[in-house]
């Protein structure tokens, strides 16, 4: 009954909300902060959490402030289980995600398993050459963030810069300094519990050998003619029977290189990576710009997440330099406000809301995030309480029957830069109620195209993910930003959905509307998956729909009457393996989008407590 009273508000209440919304707030003494400027949605909790400790994937239904809360459902076709699960776009790496859970392993062990085989298995995105994100809430939290996004290498100028960008964004110039081997054993030294050898055998046996996946060979056919100009990437991509052409879906992929540098991290940890011949392979790049100092200085950062909360629920998404996290805190915060749940399930007005808000927060992507380390503590401050105060994004007001072009929205829209980024997604859940969600990236497909040699390391092209304009510029030493969110959402303090998405700047689309068809509209993790997605990365000023899973023509058509300019996007939007925890179960399920597996593991080997601690390091 009251969906349906909210439905029928529509327009009308659309039209009253906005112009609370326009209207200024009367002079307030003591304003309370738990409270929007509309006095009705709460935006941040004015309250603790309760002090009961939750067990493994408890909702805390029992508690006041969860007791309303709705029921979660995982679907038909989400594989679930007691023990944990593991779900990620490449079969082989998740079932070294589940075989860490059935050796005792938990949560982190299980992710940097996954990560570490996505590097040998998903070249394209899985990396020991690139960089990520990662959010580890432990059984009773607190949720840490690990930021081991690249830097930009010393030795880099502005005009170096520009040739790179000019010259398509690739090649030596565009390689940053690698991130995801610090930040992957900063995640299992702080909290893993098998032995770092154990967790990365795996990933060595199919460095030894493997069938190449069809997806990941699509992605490699798609990349080759720019791979194969280089001698390193060439003898490992390419068909040793055929000039000219790469592996195909099936041949056997053998990274003898790739190996022996998971080797060495195996022996020494990141060590092993950031010195010795691994090192000396990434800093002998013809034309590269790092160094060995590069290398030496670089460091994983454990950050505090962004959080916030929606509809009852606690949000935790990556704070900057992912600029994606805050893309998803003011695209939900807006909605929240504007009470957009009101609008019928995947409506012209609903949608339209979601674009309106995508399009003023992707600008803030663009030009108001910057690597944290290059600000004062209180600009860090100032600017995590403008990313959580959604008026800051209204400064340009919703219109609730029109279009605000691109243009209108920010200034700088025509200097802004087309996003080109390829990511992976992989989220993990063990028995205890640890989770884990953590994205990875080499920016574009196959990064730099380029693999340091002697190494089987194919190295990014972040670089090139810096900006001409705005906050995000490129000076040496900098982390870029990035669109990768990671996400968790809690109740009453345990975790419901592990969240995230490949994609470029459509990842805040795909997690907004993921979260949403759960929380708002009550479909189960499977069902909000497969749903259409739609997208506004402010650049270009359109909306981008998908091919084979549009929207119904009679609400494209809407959106156009509008004021939308609303195209075919030729491709899937995002890549969400995702997870819900309901009633003592992990329920996990891979997008079709991309193929992948989701699995559930079916039992774990408790380990003696002295096995935690007796660890290779």
């Amino acid at each position: 009954m009251l969906a349906a009273v909210r439905r029928s508000c529509g327009f009308a209440c659309a039209l009253l909300l906005l112009a609370c919304a326009r209207a200024p707030a009367p002079p307030e003494p003591s304003r309370d902060p738990s409270r929007s400027v509309l006095g009705t949605s709460p935006l941040v909790s004015a309250n603790p959490e309760p002090a009961r400790q939750p067990g493994p994937f408890d909702a805390g239904g029992a508690d006041a402030a969860t007791a309303e809360l709705p029921e979660l459902h995982g679907g038909t076709r989400s594989v679930h289980g007691a023990f944990g699960a593991v779900t990620s776009v490449e079969p082989a790496a998740t079932r070294a995600g589940i075989a860490m859970l059935e050796q005792g392993g938990n949560a982190v062990d299980a992710a940097v398993a996954v990560a570490y085989a996505l590097a040998v298995t998903h070249p394209s995105a899985g990396n020991l050459g690139g960089g990520g994100f990662m959010l580890v809430r432990p059984p009773r939290g607190p949720t840490v963030a690990i930021d081991f996004r690249e830097t930009a290498p010393q030795a880099l100028t502005r005009d170096q810069f520009d040739a790179m960008i000019r010259g398509g964004g690739a090649g030596p110039a565009s390689v940053g300094v690698p991130g995801s081997v610090a930040g992957l054993e900063l995640a299992h030294d702080r909290f893993g519990r098998l032995d770092r050898r154990t967790v990365l055998a795996p990933a060595i046996a199919l460095a030894h050998g493997h069938r190449l996946g069809a997806h990941q060979a699509e992605l490699l056919a798609w990349s080759y003619r720019a791979l194969e100009r280089d001698h390193a990437a060439r003898a490992i991509f390419g068909d040793p029977k055929l000039a000219k052409q790469p592996k195909h879906s099936g041949d056997m992929l053998v990274q003898k290189d790739l190996a022996a540098s998971l080797e060495r991290i195996a022996a020494s940890g990141a060590p092993g990576f950031y010195q010795g011949p691994t090192a000396l392979g990434l800093i002998g790049v013809s034309g590269g710009l790092l160094s060995a100092a590069d290398l030496g200085a670089y460091q994983a950062k454990v950050r505090e997440p962004l959080t916030f909360q929606y509809q009852g629920y606690t949000v935790e998404t990556m704070p900057p330099p992912s600029a994606g996290g805050v893309v998803v805190a003011e695209i939900l915060l807006v909605l929240q406000k504007l009470h957009a749940e009101r609008f019928a399930h995947d409506s012209a007005d609903e949608l339209h809301f979601f674009l309106e808000a995508s399009k003023r927060a992707q600008a803030e992507r663009r030009y108001g995030v910057v690597d944290p380390d290059a600000l004062s503590a209180e600009e860090n401050q100032r600017r995590r309480a403008r990313y959580l105060d959604p008026t800051s994004v209204l400064g340009v007001p919703i219109d609730p029957l029109h279009a605000t072009p691109a243009s209108v929205v920010h200034p700088l829209y025509s200097e802004a830069l087309r996003e080109f980024e390829h990511t992976t997604h992989l989220s993990v859940a063990d028995a205890d109620g640890m989770v884990v969600s953590c994205t990875t990236t080499l920016s574009a497909s196959f990064g730099s195209k380029l693999v340091a040699p002697g190494t089987g390391v194919v190295l990014n092209n972040s670089v090139a993910s810096f900006a001409s304009v705005g906050d995000n510029q490129p000076l040496a030493g900098r982390r870029t930003t990035s669109s990768m969110a990671p996400t968790l959402v809690l109740a009453g303090g345990a975790p419901v959905l592990v969240l995230g998405s490949p994609g470029g700047d459509t990842i805040p689309s795909t997690i907004v509307q993921i979260l949403r068809h759960v929380i708002d509209h009550g479909e189960a993790l499977d069902v909000a998956v497969d749903a259409p997605r739609v997208h506004h990365g402010f650049v270009p000023d359109e909306v981008r729909y998908e091919p084979h899973n549009a929207p119904p023509k009679a609400v494209l058509d809407e959106l156009t009457r509008r004021g939308h300019t609303v195209k075919n996007g030729k491709s899937a939007i995002g890549d969400a393996n995702e997870i819900l925890l309901q009633h003592g179960e992990a329920f996990a399920y891979t997008d079709p989008r991309e193929g992948g597996l989701a699995l559930a593991a079916s039992k774990v080997e408790r380990r003696p407590a002295s096995d935690a601690t007796s660890r290779t390091r």
